[in-house]
């Protein structure tokens, strides 16, 4: 069965689908152009790119359809989001917002998660999981604010992950509140 949805991101983000290997170097040349223009030094810029990279590589990997971010520059650095949305079916009798949490024995003490539910016009209930996690790919973790809303996808087995992502912990709240209203534009069709 194919899932079908529309999801609105704020203006000024990347929006694309990541369906295929193109998307990689779509989103790299994106943010080589942004912090190329905004001076930033070529070194760096490879750094974050390549990270990049990697993020949009392991999202098509363990299948995401689509994504979209922002990479803004401010006076007191950068301010990195994703939002990523995928379509998975749940191992029969699992808890797939448990796994989410991603818990992680070896986290610090400052990770933490939390479960609650959404209501999404439209959808109804969905299950949500947010908190700040230890994120893990490609060998290398970094603390992130997360927030995973789960939507069981009508007739069918399988649900919808809206997963939003940030480095940027010190605005945890403010990135929740975003991530929630970004999630609030779902519409499955």
């Amino acid at each position: 069965m194919s899932t079908t949805f529309q999801m609105t991101l704020p203006d000024h983000w990347y929006d694309l689908s990541i369906a295929d290997e193109t998307s990689e170097n779509t989103v790299a040349g994106q943010v080589w152009d942004q912090y190329t223009q905004a001076g930033i030094d070529d070194q760096i810029i490879g750094q974050f790119t390549e990270s990049v990279r990697r993020a949009v590589r392991h999202a098509r990997r363990s299948g995401a359809l689509h994504a979209g971010g922002t990479f803004e520059l401010y006076e007191d650095g950068p301010l990195v989001a994703t939002v990523v949305v995928s379509v998975v079916t749940p191992p029969s009798g699992g808890d797939i917002l448990r796994a989410l949490m991603a818990a992680d024995p070896e986290s610090g003490v400052d990770t933490w998660s939390r479960v609650t539910t959404a209501q999404l016009q439209g959808i109804g209930t969905a299950g949500r999981v947010h908190g700040i996690q230890d994120v893990t790919m490609d060998g290398l973790t970094m603390r992130c604010a997360v927030m995973h809303t789960v939507v069981k996808v009508p007739s069918s087995s399988q649900v919808l992950v809206v997963t939003g992502t940030s480095p940027n912990i010190a605005e945890a709240d403010g990135l929740f509140e975003l991530f929630d209203t970004i999630t609030g534009t779902l519409v499955l069709s």
